[in-house]
């Protein structure tokens, strides 16, 4: 029997029960039965179709390999369609059949099963935006968000809401701009389904991406945390006003890089795709993810610490690799109601950018897949079209309403609040070594309990202006808000501009970072983020050190010098910002007299050779001095291009970051600057770094350097040296772009 496509705006001529759903759905009137369902106590199935083939034949590959997150990719001639019965032949009806040249990112279904929500992208409108349609194809398609921009994967959530992700501007800078892949960073929001504005979530400096809900009536999400070494896709959870964003699983305990198309099976475990952050088509292995902490109470906490994950497909690859023939890729598990099977989409093949070299797009149909036997049911397959975000048409259980804490119209003079009730309580199984705790090291929560200060720092992308990447490290941009007392009790309480990244460096009395934290925190307008320590144990609740109601902190008040504009945080651009004090200043003014490669420069004529091979398979050959600290232009290879940097630049920051085809020939230097860890530093170790409280007394037990050769460095050119290695070792700030003088005047904190 031929399928056949019509369009649900139609009439209907002949009429069908859905099951559970009571509502009608168009099947075929030939005369021809098509079959039961493949999927037992499922009568239909809503799903879309996007399509890749383009208008002269050619195949829309590359467009989906290039990053784990679906997300622009517009190639018209898709569609919403309801598949009744779920089965190879089994009817289709079109939902979006009335517009032209559809393209759809994403689809959910009401808790009552007789809506669904999608964001669609068609030939009257150049941007995706949300809409829904009635399953049964009654009445007209609704949009409800709107705006020069583009909104992605909706779902619904508890109280008449809808959750998707954005590019929507959200500052006087414009939108995030992720570092790697220079497109607009999609963050996420939330809107009435009875209209309005939505409301913009806290942002991060890469995309938030997946929505999906949990039964608890929060909204989990994949996420791109990009904070120095750490590039890779997570879960995080938050609340439908946005509030309460942390991490849920992926930060420990897993083999792969990125956590995708996440739904929970039941509290605290979800179906992922497990993958590489690019170049598999959205596509991986399906694993099983259990984020429960484990304390043996009855209650549910969530703790990134002690997720846990099982790959129910274990053939395939979790890399770039292509799996063996007949096992192929998956995408978007759901966990079907009462079975422990799955509706997936599937693809046979590479589903990797070996697919772009062939010239040929993967495959992706609808299948009932079994963890338990591996087996693969076809539920259905258009050849010439990708099938994906297949959903059963059913009633499911409405999460509760989680009450909102901050409301209304969000304002963004509005300052969020961070803390701590006692740095030192913490889970982490971490030793600390480096200046005055030694080369064996002391436990994190020791090291901790000579926090003095915390170090906010603000994170910022090349929505800055026209900066590719921030130097030679993979720290992106950073300026530090303030350094807030922590007390004798371990506490800390700070103001900072809302909706902002910030990762978080407790010092010591030297103004050394004990522990860079290696994920983003947000915060919306009026939110209190206070925890209990450095990743205390979630299932235990942290009491202030000193015995009282409250902590000494708490008692003060939030400190208010960290809440301030873009023109008073802390920067340190290298060189090249006329208007800023520079590190390229201080080794000027300190350093190159000895160390400019001259007569009097103990590592005169020191050298050593890098050899590159390039993606085109070229091979370069670059001569780097062990150290030079002039501002002489000094050409070098990374990350697949070749960029000029000052010598000192480059003779420091150069040994942390080589990295691929890179052969070294003769004798490297030490790492004179670690990225985000001034502690390991060796620039820092021969500096040395001075208490703050007691004068004269140095972190190292060496000399310290100039002084030992009779020339003093000030305290503030050397913090400058210290904040300079502990923030990432960037070479631009917002001082260094066309335009810079801008944010001298402004008075806005974000």
């Amino acid at each position: 029997m031929e399928r056949v496509r019509k369009n649900g705006t139609a009439a209907l001529a002949t009429l069908v029960a859905l099951a559970g759903v009571g509502a009608p759905v168009m099947v075929q009137g030939c005369g021809t039965d098509p079959g039961e369902s493949v999927i037992s106590g499922v009568e239909a199935l809503v799903f879309v179709q996007r399509a890749y083939e383009r208008p002269d034949g050619t195949h829309d590959i590359s467009g989906g390999t290039m990053q784990v997150i679906d997300y622009l990719r517009y190639t018209p001639g898709g569609g919403v369609f309801v598949l009744s019965p779920p089965s190879p032949d089994g009817e289709l009806t079109d939902l979006t059949g009335s517009y032209e040249g559809v393209d759809i990112a994403g689809l959910d279904l009401s808790f009552d099963g007789e809506r669904a929500v999608f964001s669609m992208r068609h030939s009257g409108d150049d941007h995706y935006h949300v809409y829904t349609a009635n399953i049964d194809g009654s009445g007209d398609i609704r949009q409800l968000s709107f705006g020069d921009w583009d909104d992605l994967r909706p779902i619904f959530a508890p109280g008449g809401l809808v959750a998707f992700i954005t590019n929507q501007p959200y500052t006087a800078m414009g939108t995030r701009r992720d570092e790697y892949e220079r497109g607009e960073a999609a963050q996420l929001a939330v809107l009435s389904l009875d209209g309005g504005e939505p409301r913009l979530c806290a942002q991060n400096l890469s995309h938030h991406a997946d929505p999906f809900l949990l039964s608890n009536g929060q909204i989990g999400f994949s996420r791109w945390e990009h904070l120095g070494s750490r590039n890779d896709v997570k879960l995080f959870r938050m609340n439908p006003d946005c509030t309460g964003m942390e991490a849920l699983a992926g930060e420990f305990n897993r083999d792969f890089n990125s956590l995708v198309q996440a739904h929970e099976v039941q509290p605290g475990i979800f179906y992922a795709i497990g993958t590489s952050r690019n170049r598999t088509i959205q596509s991986g292995a399906i694993f099983r993810v259990d984020a429960r902490a484990i304390d043996g109470s009855e209650a549910l906490f969530f703790d990134v610490q002690d997720a846990s994950f099982n790959n129910l497909t274990p053939l395939v690859p979790t890399d770039m690799s292509s799996p063996p023939s007949g096992v192929g890729r998956y995408r978007h598990p759901i966990p079907l109601a009462g079975s422990s099977n799955m509706l997936v989409s599937w693809s046979d093949g590479d589903v990797n950018d070996r697919n772009e070299l062939a010239v040929t797009a993967p495959d992706f149909g609808i299948y009932l897949y079994d963890p338990e036997t591996s087996r693969r049911t076809l539920v259905f397959d258009d050849p010439n079209m990708w099938d994906l975000y297949a959903l059963p048409v059913s009633r499911r259980a409405e999460p509760p309403v989680i009450a909102p804490t901050v409301m209304g119209r969000l304002d963004t003079n509005t300052p969020a609040i961070l803390g701590s009730i006692d740095v030192s309580v913490t889970s982490m199984p971490e030793t600390v070594s480096g200046g005055h705790f030694g080369t064996e090291g002391v436990p994190l929560g020791e090291a901790l309990r000579e926090t003095t200060r915390m170090r906010i720092i603000e994170g910022f992308s090349s929505e800055i202006g026209s900066v590719r990447m921030f130097g030679l490290t993979m720290h992106e941009g950073a300026a530090i808000l303030g350094e807030t007392p922590v007390y004798g009790d371990g506490s800390w309480r700070a103001a900072v501009p809302a909706y902002l990244p910030y990762h978080l460096q407790p010092l010591d009395e030297y103004g050394v970072a004990i522990r860079n934290q290696q994920l983003w925190i947000q915060a919306m307008p009026g939110e209190s983020r206070e925890c209990g320590g450095c990743h205390s144990d979630r299932s235990e609740s942290v009491l202030p050190r000193s015995g009282l109601p409250t902590t000494l902190a708490q008692a003060a008040g939030a400190d208010m010098n960290t809440f301030r504009p873009i023109a008073d945080r802390t920067e340190l651009p290298w060189a090249g910002a006329p208007s800023r004090r520079t590190v390229q200043d201080v080794f000027n003014e300190n350093c190159v007299g000895c160390h400019d490669g001259g007569a009097s420069d103990p590592y005169a004529g020191m050298s050593y050779m890098v050899e590159v091979t390039t993606m085109t398979g070229e091979e370069l050959a670059y001569e780097i001095p062990y150290l030079n600290l002039s501002d002489a232009p000094l050409e070098v290879y990374y990350e697949n291009e070749v960029i000029s940097y000052p010598s000192s630049y480059v003779t420091l920051l150069y040994p942390s970051a080589m990295m691929g085809d890179m052969t070294i020939i003769g004798d490297a230097p030490p790492q004179w600057v670690v990225p985000g860890a001034a502690r390991h530093s060796r620039l820092v170790e021969v500096v040395n770094a001075e208490s703050e409280s007691r004068p004269g007394v140095f972190s190292w037990p060496t000399p310290s350097h100039p002084e030992d050769v009779g020339i003093v460095l000030s305290r503030e050119d050397r913090m400058m040296l210290i904040q300079m290695a502990d923030l990432g070792g960037q070479y631009y700030s917002r001082w260094n772009v066309a335009g810079g003088e801008y944010f001298t005047s402004m008075t806005t904190t974000y």
